[in-house]
């Protein structure tokens, strides 16, 4: 790890550091939005990675490292950072847009820097996706955690964290609640995909039998670039009145299909007044 090399005094040191702040918004910006799910708002991530820069809470001090200054890296991980640990005990990287926004998991954990004072260190934000993908202790880091602990955080698996260091932005599944308006009609229906399993049918026809506002269903395989990673069923539930209690026979039907639901293993539930 070494210093930035040094700049001369003046103009041109205050418009490089103006510039350099201005990036590290824009990717904290592009990180927030990112939350939203959608394969256009991770794409702000993509674009932004190699001008973003991010502050890693460190275990043990690094002698000599410039404090709030950005740092590159020489070789392989040469300082030990904090991690978060899922509940399957596996390691998250863990990064923040600003230090501030550490103080209530570093109080929780209680976290420091060799038995003193949490210290960061500020890294390119693509060194920082790079870390999520190394071992550590033998075991593969399994993703990477911004900003956790407060409302802006993101939880990025090992697979989008790849992703996107790679270049290309996909869908974070996770966040994504519903389509804005507009998006929803990018949905295709995929012509000759395979027919749903015999085993769904049957458990729809139940669920048709059992659910007396149920009339009817239709299944379809469906993909909408924004939203999906992979095509996948959307099931069609055509009700007797406009107020039945869609909900409740949502976690109806879905409790009757699940364990009957091909891969990826879901499936949206859309639901219409029934046909005339």
């Amino acid at each position: 790890m070494s210093r930035p090399e040094g700049d001369s005094p003046g103009e041109n040191h205050h418009d490089e550091h103006d510039e350099h702040d201005e990036a590290a918004e824009a990717f904290a910006s592009a990180l927030l939005k990112a939350r939203g799910g959608l394969r256009s708002l991770v794409q702000g991530v993509v674009d932004l990675l190699d001008e973003g820069a991010l502050f890693l809470p460190l275990a043990d001090d690094i002698p000599g490292a410039p404090e709030g200054q950005e740092v590159t890296l020489e070789g392989d991980l040469s300082f030990r950072p904090h991690m978060v640990l899922d509940p399957d005990e596996k390691p998250y990287a863990v990064a923040f847009t600003e230090p501030e926004l550490a103080e209530s998991i570093e109080s929780a954990l209680d976290w420091k820097t060799s038995n003193d004072e949490l210290k960061f260190v500020r890294l390119p934000a693509r060194a920082v996706f790079e870390l999520a993908l190394e071992n550590v202790e033998g075991m593969p880091v399994e993703g990477l955690v911004v900003n956790p602990g407060t409302d802006s955080e993101l939880t990025l698996s090992r697979d989008e964290v790849r992703s996107i260091a790679a270049g290309s932005a996909i869908p974070l599944v996770g966040y994504v609640e519903e389509l804005p308006e507009g998006l929803e009609e990018e949905t295709q229906i995929i012509e000759g995909a395979e027919p749903p399993p015999a085993e769904l049918l049957a458990a729809l026809t139940k669920a048709k039998s059992k659910i007396p506002h149920l009339v009817g269903y239709r299944v379809d395989t469906t993909f909408n670039p924004e939203r999906d990673r992979e095509p996948h069923l959307t099931i069609t539930l055509h009700l007797l009145r406009p107020d039945s209690p869609r909900g409740a026979i949502a976690d109806d039907v879905m409790e009757l299909i699940s364990p009957h639901l091909p891969p990826p293993s879901y499936a949206d539930i859309v639901f219409r007044d029934a046909p005339n």
